[in-house]
């Protein structure tokens, strides 16, 4: 399974550019069927710290990290095996229905008359 990361939103603090809050979204993919997960973070931080990154240099992929830091590596990948089995469960289906539509005979395709 493949999983993407991309940032939805970000609330700020309008004087400082301070983030306080990230809405994101894990994207999941396998083998051709897709589902996504989105969700927020809240953050704490100082304007004051040497560290701050004012909001107009923050990147996608720096937001990414504090929101992967921020949910822990246990909670990523306990909402990535829910992700995971519910993919599976869609292509079991697929590749094993329950039951199919259709005739024997004829144009698949032809209209009703």
């Amino acid at each position: 399974m493949t999983t993407t990361w991309k940032i939805a939103q970000l609330k700020r603090v309008p004087d400082t550019g301070l983030v306080t809050q990230v809405t994101y979204i894990m994207n999941f993919e396998l083998e051709g069927e897709t589902d996504r997960k989105v969700g927020s973070v809240t953050l704490t931080g100082d304007a004051n710290d040497p560290n701050f990154i004012p909001y107009e240099n923050l990147t996608e992929e720096g937001v990414v990290a504090w929101v992967q830091a921020e949910l822990g590596a246990s909670e990523i990948g306990t909402i990535e095996t829910e992700f995971q089995t519910r993919l599976q469960e869609r292509l079991d289906k697929k590749n094993n229905p329950e039951s199919l539509t259709g005739l024997p005979w004829g144009d698949k395709f032809a209209k009703f008359q």
